[in-house]
């Protein structure tokens, strides 16, 4: 079975970067949302195995998204990795020790850092 994955970004071309990564790497079923609040709903209705969200949104922002995802019994256990490259040090430490985002990935991303960082959450299955 495909693990299903949901990227929360608003950049067109990084999004379209990580979605490719995740397909070189397995088979998965990626979702794709451009805000917070859109980012809240889908992984309540899609409950994936992992979601990858940015930090700077249009709305609400990526940790405030990651909070409401975590305060959500069904959504509370899905490991969030986020990325940015506009959150002070202060919201690193926040996202990561008050919120309880797995991983914080600086940008520009660099795809090794990138794949070890997603091979810590999703086996995946070589495509054929």
């Amino acid at each position: 079975m495909n693990k299903k994955i949901l990227i929360v970004d608003d950049d067109k071309t990084l999004g379209d970067f990580l979605e490719m990564t995740l397909k070189f790497l397995g088979e998965v079923e990626v979702e794709r949302v451009l805000s917070g609040e859109e980012g809240v709903l889908k992984a309540a209705q899609m409950i994936p195995d992992l979601i990858v969200m940015d930090y700077k949104l249009p709305g609400i922002n990526g940790w405030e998204a990651a909070k409401q995802i975590k305060a959500n019994p069904a959504t509370e256990r899905i490991p969030i990795i986020g990325y940015t490259a506009w959150a002070s040090k202060e919201d690193i430490q926040r996202g990561l020790q008050q919120i309880g985002l797995a991983e914080i990935m600086t940008k520009p991303v660099d795809i090794d850092v990138w794949e070890a960082k997603l091979n810590r959450y999703i086996e995946f299955s070589s495509t054929p």
